[in-house]
Order: structure tokens, then C-alpha cells, then sequence
């Protein structure tokens, strides 16, 4: 488990009291709210950020970070990513999983064949994704949902999965 996980990226300045949206990369909406310690990484370094205060607008967190109260100051941080520890997680309950768990997963059919390792998670509109790599090298995405994952178990780091017909074929086969 990684040390730092990521919840987001800050975006742009907001007014002339240091303000700074927040892109939001986790499901959790009060990982900004005021009092909140946070972490960017900083030539290499972690800095801690409080968050000062916080308000939404136009459905996006805007917050201001202890310490940037005007937008010079606030524009260098444009950009940075923002992270928890790992140790500030919330237990989830039995069945639920963070996509960093899956990371390294391997992926196997209902024949226990294995079908490759999950390299990458990626997050779209209408479903998330797993970047699930072969042992040859290749990648494909596959679909996070119910219909073709039957099984996730993180403990074993093993996806159980019902591919639909042609994901896994490989394209130097008929």
C-alpha cells in the first residue's frame, strides 16, 4: 500500500484572497473540508497544506489553503496534486475496495486461467476501466462492471472475471 495515497489536483486561482479549485480525484467530498491536512509534493519533498476554509462553487470545491492569501502567491500551486496518508484511509467494509488495491491484482477467468495483472485504473463517465497487462506485454481496458466482474479479492490480489467474447484475443490471432 502506497504511503501518500492521491485525492486530487489543485486548479486555478479563485478571487484575490488566494482561493484555489480543487479537481477532486476521490469520492470522499470532505477530504477538503476546513481543518483538513493535506499533502502536495514540493521538489521532491512532501508539505503539508491545512485547509483554511472551503466552499463550492459551481459544484467544485474552492478552498484556501493556511498561509496563500493572495493569488501570486496561490498560482504556484496550480497544478499540484494533493494527497492523504496512508494512515488517514477509512476502514472500508467487507466487498469494498480502494482502485489502488487493485493495482498488481492478477486478473483470471472463471477456469482460473490467468488473463494478466492490473497495471492501471482509469476513471471515465460511464464506467471505470482496469488497464489489465499480459504476460506478453500487451494491454487491454476492461470494464469495471458487475456483468464481467465477478469476483474481487484484494487480500489475494486476484480479479475474478467473465470476459466478453474478444477482449483477450490477442492480435496476431485469427
Amino acid at each position: 500500500m502506497p504511503e501518500y495515497i492521491l485525492v486530487g489536483r489543485i486548479g486555478r486561482t479563485h478571487g484575490v484572497s488566494g482561493e484555489l479549485y480543487v479537481n477532486s480525484l476521490t469520492d470522499n467530498p470532505n477530504r477538503f473540508r476546513e481543518g483538513n491536512e493535506l499533502w502536495i509534493e514540493d521538489g521532491g519533498a512532501w508539505k503539508k497544506i491545512k485547509i483554511e476554509s472551503m466552499r463550492e462553487i459551481s459544484g467544485k470545491p474552492a478552498v484556501r489553503i493556511e498561509g496563500i492569501d493572495n493569488p501570486d502567491d496561490a498560482r504556484e500551486l496550480i497544478n499540484s496534486f494533493i494527497y492523504i496518508k496512508e494512515s488517514d484511509l477509512e476502514e472500508l467494509p467487507e466487498g469494498k475496495y480502494y482502485y489502488f488495491n487493485l493495482i498488481g491484482c492478477r486478473v483470471v477467468d472463471a477456469a482460473n486461467k490467468l488473463l494478466g495483472r492490473v497495471v492501471e485504473v482509469e476513471i471515465y463517465p460511464a464506467n471505470d476501466v482496469m488497464v489489465i497487462e499480459s504476460e506478453k506485454g500487451e494491454r487491454c481496458l476492461f470494464p469495471i462492471v458487475r456483468e464481467y466482474v465477478k469476483k474481487i479479492d484484494v487480500k489475494l490480489k486476484k480479479i475474478v472475471v467473465e470476459p466478453p467474447e474478444g477482449i483477450f484475443d490477442s492480435s496476431d490471432e485469427n
